[in-house]
């Protein structure tokens, strides 16, 4: 069955569309949440977006397809430049390990990453996964390593690997990472200093 398009629109501007099947009636909803976030977004980092493509996914298979490798269990969306793949609220449980509800903050964070690359097109993966999941409130244990800390310190500016990434607990520590950079320098300060320059300094971090 191929899947049919619609017109996402934000106070009647188009500004993308969503590839979906024609009977997944879980449409409605994914389309509400999608207009919420971006509602949320737009007021935080004070930026309009536009020519979104959103496709909803059906199968650890169909988005393996995708990103021509075999995905994780945990990953149920993913942002490259303008286009999100996304599961369906009716595969989410189906083909990975999280829960239905999970999906709102995953939208959440997975547009978090269309509006950081509009910031900054070069901001590092650390800062980049950061904001987007503190924005969409995933939070994070802190019971990570120093080494792994250690890690992302000295790569700051480095084009770090999925895979090295996540190797280094790096969605736990990029969450602690900006969440202290939120508080030392408040919100509004750090997006200036993103805008600023795609080079983070050691002396910016607060310690572990």
């Amino acid at each position: 069955m191929e899947k049919i398009y619609r017109e996402i629109q934000f106070n009647k501007i188009k500004i993308g569309k969503i590839a979906f099947l024609p009977d997944d009636y879980s449409i409605k909803d994914v389309n509400k949440q999608i207009i919420k976030s971006i509602k949320k977004l737009q007021n935080f980092y004070n930026k309009n977006i536009s020519n979104i493509n959103i496709e909803l996914i059906y199968s650890r298979e169909e988005l393996n397809k995708r990103m021509k490798k075999k995905t994780p269990n945990w990953l149920i969306g993913l942002a490259d430049k303008n286009k999100i793949y996304l599961f369906s609220p009716l595969a989410v449980e189906k083909y990975s390990s999280h829960k239905k509800s999970d999906l709102n903050k995953i939208i959440t964070h997975e547009l978090c990453h269309i509006f950081n690359a509009k910031l900054n097109n070069n901001i590092p993966p650390w800062l980049d996964e950061g904001l987007a999941l503190n924005l969409s409130s995933q939070k994070k244990n802190k019971d990570f390593k120093k080494k792994d800390w250690q890690f992302f310190i000295d790569n700051l500016n480095n084009d770090i690997s999925f895979d090295s990434f996540v190797k280094h607990d790096g969605y736990k520590i990029a969450y602690w990472l900006v969440k202290k950079l939120i508080y030392k320098y408040k919100i509004k300060n750090l997006l200036r200093m993103i805008r600023k320059s795609s080079l983070m300094k050691r002396e910016d971090l607060p310690p572990c």
